[in-house]
């Protein structure tokens, strides 16, 4: 399975070094799937921040002033951040495996 980045440049254009894409095209199925759930759990973090800046943390300026109101909107806060912290911490380690692989691959 080949993975086909959208947006990605041929390589005369990019900056990325062709050693860098000649590795990039040479990773095996095993290899690609993990950049593949690198894919997806970048998007993951995405979709978690978004949770939290557009639905939670908007919800303080509608709320009444009373402490259960306010109380709801911290707890469903405080849940958000969490999300989105294992998130950023899967996708953070799925970034170092990948960039482990794509240093072996180049010789580094």
């Amino acid at each position: 399975m080949m993975v086909e980045m959208a947006g990605a440049s041929p390589p005369g254009s990019s900056a990325v070094p062709e050693p860098a894409w000649r590795a990039l095209r040479g990773l095996d199925p095993q290899v690609e799937d993990q950049i593949v759930t690198l894919a997806t759990c970048l998007a993951l973090a995405e979709q978690r921040f978004q949770l939290l800046f557009e639905d939670v943390l908007p919800r303080f300026a509608e709320t009444p002033d009373d402490l259960t109101g306010e109380a709801d909107v911290l707890a469903d806060a405080h849940h958000a951040l969490t999300l989105l912290q294992e998130s950023l911490h899967a996708t953070s380690r799925r970034m170092l495996d990948v960039l482990d692989r794509v240093s072996r691959e180049l010789g580094e």
